[in-house]
């Protein structure tokens, strides 16, 4: 039987464009998470940094690998909390373009190394009639690759917000790279979270017999941007562990490796799989 535990943390909170402002949220919501003992913490995506536009971002990015005030965050809660973090999504800077960054999870490890990162995939290009336009790829480079990462003996699935949409990520990052773990930092809206949020997620559970643990944004950010919050922690079985509807905060719950093959063995979906191609 598999032997890892997780204690996770998805926190939620309601970026603006103050980058100081939000990340020192994230250092505050980071110690509590940590006080009742998470050695997994979890960001929404945009945690550092919400503006009016997809271009407001530009100034903020940064080359991971030379670091910045948003990295620098990350490496002070996993040091001092002695806990792997992930930012949920970041602006990155894309080597000679600038005009776009990757939207990009970083994972911290408890002593402050960036591990891998993820740039998202799917990118929220949408028109709902009298709802919401928005266009992420006009400030936004995709990425290309799934990534799945161990964290204290747990394979982890790393994606972002939009990709919750798109069943076949997660298929590979479970069924062809082992992740018994779903990490989906979000910034959903209102309107789309209301309809979609909670039966995607447990579909995303259910149907890959996963942990999800889901980071949220919440509340209105500006005049143009509301975000539907309802951070949440499902089992494999699909049922939610941990909700917070709204407002900063954290949810936490422990996530047990054993409780995943069991599950796994008594229903054997994933062995009973079909990959078309």
């Amino acid at each position: 039987m598999a032997s890892w535990q997780l204690r996770a943390a998805a926190l939620q909170l309601r970026s603006t464009d103050d980058l100081a402002a939000n990340l020192a949220t994230c250092r505050e919501l980071g110690e509590r998470a940590t006080s009742e003992g998470a050695d997994l913490l979890v960001l929404p995506e945009c945690f550092p940094f919400l503006g009016r536009s997809e271009r407001d971002k530009l100034g903020i990015a940064e080359d991971f690998d030379r670091g910045g005030p948003m990295l620098e965050t990350l490496r002070e809660l996993a040091i001092r909390g002695s806990a792997w973090v992930v930012g949920g999504g970041m602006p990155e800077v894309v080597a000679g373009d600038a005009n776009r960054t990757y939207n990009t999870a970083v994972v911290i490890d408890p002593r402050g190394e960036l591990v891998t990162r993820y740039r998202k995939i799917h990118l929220f290009d949408i028109d709902i009639p009298h709802g919401v336009s928005m266009r992420e790829s006009d400030a936004t480079c995709a990425g290309d690759t799934p990534v799945v990462v161990e964290i204290n003996g747990a394979k982890v699935g790393l994606s972002i917000c939009y990709d919750l949409r798109f069943p076949e990520l997660y298929r590979r990052l479970v069924k062809d790279l082992g992740a018994e773990v779903l990490l989906v930092p979000a910034a959903f809206t209102a309107l789309t979270g209301a309809a979609h949020w909670h039966l995607l997620l447990r579909a995303r559970a259910i149907e890959d017999q996963a942990y999800v643990v889901a980071a949220a944004q919440w509340g209105k950010h500006n005049e143009k941007r509301e975000s539907y919050g309802h951070s949440l922690i499902v089992d494999p079985w699909g049922t939610v562990i941990g909700e917070r509807s709204d407002g900063d905060g954290i949810v936490v719950a422990s996530l047990d490796g054993n409780v995943v093959e069991r599950r796994r063995m008594q229903m054997p979906c994933l062995e009973h799989a079909v990959l078309w191609k």
